[in-house]
């Protein structure tokens, strides 16, 4: 039986970035000013992140906004 390779999920890059950077949930929750459920689902699905998220993101939580452009590109 051949090996398929499976496709990377949509913003993976993203999520490895902020894991990266050790945004785990609850650090996550304290930089966007939301609960920890909302922060852990934006960690699973970082495709919902608004831009405002990101903004925030990059000024609180340290994260450079070319590092975060090139992972959401990709």
């Amino acid at each position: 039986m051949p090996y398929t390779k499976t496709p990377p999920l949509p913003f993976e890059k993203t999520r490895r970035l902020l894991l990266g950077y050790e945004l785990n949930a609850p650090r996550l929750a304290g930089i966007l000013g939301c609960s920890e459920n909302t922060a852990r689902a934006r960690l699973a699905d970082p495709g919902s992140l608004t831009v405002a998220e990101l903004a925030k993101i990059n000024r609180t939580g340290h994260v450079p906004i070319e590092e975060i452009r090139d992972a959401l590109l990709q």
